[in-house]
């Protein structure tokens, strides 16, 4: 996966720049409760649910079954969104 085409048309790189403009990593709360007091960073990076975020349209895309598995596309509410 080098690469993937949002829905809005806009291409994604998913390679280049470190840390990656476009990517999060997505850890559940829980899970940062039963961390360990220390911690392997690099373990916890490579564990963590991977996010893409469209910089052009603000579309979601979870890897929630890892980058190997197809992702869950979100997306954004049409728009600003008030609570109340």
């Amino acid at each position: 996966m080098a690469k993937f085409q949002c829905v809005c048309g806009y291409t994604i790189r998913t390679s280049g720049d470190i840390p990656h403009p476009y990517q999060w990593n997505l850890l559940a709360d829980q899970t940062f409760d039963e961390l360990p007091e220390v911690v392997d960073l690099d373990k916890l990076y490579m564990d963590a649910t991977v996010m893409f975020k469209c910089p052009s349209s603000g579309h979601l895309w979870i890897y929630w079954d890892g980058v190997e598995a197809s992702p869950t596309l979100y997306s954004p509410a049409e728009g600003p969104w008030l609570p109340g």
